[in-house]
């Protein structure tokens, strides 16, 4: 059973706003100091499973602020529905590498 559905975030990241809506999040147990963790979860749709990382490492870092939590507190994946299979890359970036890679493309844009 979802924590949350469907919810909406405004994420400021260098300067800019990002907003979204993370499909779904779920309780994951605590770490060790007691501090809630969760999982969020991109569903998808389509057959191949190419769905680019930064979307889930924008959502990880919104869920994070959004519930107060460190984001280690935060595990992320996306679900693809026709094969049943949940992916979660092995790292995704955190506020300051999304700033960085947000500078990038704005000098290259």
């Amino acid at each position: 059973m979802p924590h949350r559905v469907e919810t909406p975030f405004a994420l400021v990241l260098s300067g800019q706003v990002v907003r979204g809506r993370i499909d779904a999040v779920y309780t994951d147990g605590r770490l060790d100091d007691g501090t809630q963790r969760y999982l969020v979860v991109d569903w998808k749709t389509h057959r191949a499973h190419d769905a680019d990382a930064l979307q889930l490492a924008v959502y990880r870092q919104a869920w994070a602020e959004l519930a107060g939590v460190p984001v280690e507190a935060v595990r992320a994946g996306f679900f693809y529905v026709r094969s049943g299979e949940l992916v979660e890359p092995p790292e995704l970036p955190g506020r300051a590498e999304l700033e960085a890679i947000l500078d990038a493309a704005t000098v290259r844009g």
